[in-house]
């Protein structure tokens, strides 16, 4: 039997509004992200997906998330793996993407360097193996199951980059909106059936922001 991910970004935040980096900052939802993450627990609980576990990043964003579909789905079980977690950037969290971009040449240093460490923060490098690690962790544990994992934008970009392209290069393409769903199957390589669909919250909204 295939082990089945289905793939969810939490819902909006202040932060992903003003543009900001909140990485391992502890925000929580908006409005509109705790709209968006009714509408997507909804969704699950009508379309009936065999859920049997939910894993979650700890962070209050993607907990608010996770907890909205485990009351949809009767109380589905949710774990907090810390491997789930944002990309870390230590002194820098708090600024916007383009002082990161153009003060900072975030992304620059990262492609020239996995290795770089922002200062107080983590390596591109660490990041990409603890999301592999837990990953490959639930897969193993969950074979032939169907499981949830709640995570981040760019933590769940760079998991996707690492299993699909074995490399943490080609993140930019697997940028997920705001409560979106995506399906990821291991049958027995990992290979997306859809991807970041947002059906579910046409009447809500979402700006796209991928952090």
């Amino acid at each position: 039997m295939p082990t089945t991910l289905y793939l969810m970004r939490h819902g909006e935040t202040d932060a992903n509004v003003a543009g900001v980096w909140q990485g391992s900052t502890d925000s929580p939802l908006n409005q509109r992200g705790l709209a968006q993450a009714q509408a997507l627990a909804q969704r699950i609980a009508r379309e009936q997906l065999p859920i049997s576990i939910i894993y979650s990043s700890p962070l209050r964003r993607a907990r608010q998330t996770a907890d909205a579909v485990s009351q949809a789905l009767s109380d589905v079980p949710v774990i907090l793996d810390p491997g789930l977690a944002e990309y870390h950037l230590g002194d820098w969290e708090g600024l916007t993407y383009e002082q990161l971009k153009d003060e900072k040449h975030l992304w620059t240093r990262m492609a020239e360097d996995p290795d770089f460490t922002p200062p107080g923060g983590e390596s591109p490098r660490q990041f990409a193996m603890r999301l592999l690690h837990s990953f490959q962790t639930i897969t193993q544990k969950h074979a032939g199951e169907t499981v949830a994992v709640v995570g981040h934008g760019g933590a769940l970009a760079t998991a996707l980059s690492m299993l699909i392209d074995h490399s943490g290069d080609t993140w930019r393409q697997y940028q997920m909106l705001n409560a979106s769903l995506s399906k990821l199957v291991f049958d027995p390589a990992p290979h997306l059936e859809f991807f970041s669909d947002t059906s579910h919250l046409q009447d809500i909204g979402n700006l796209g922001e991928w952090q």
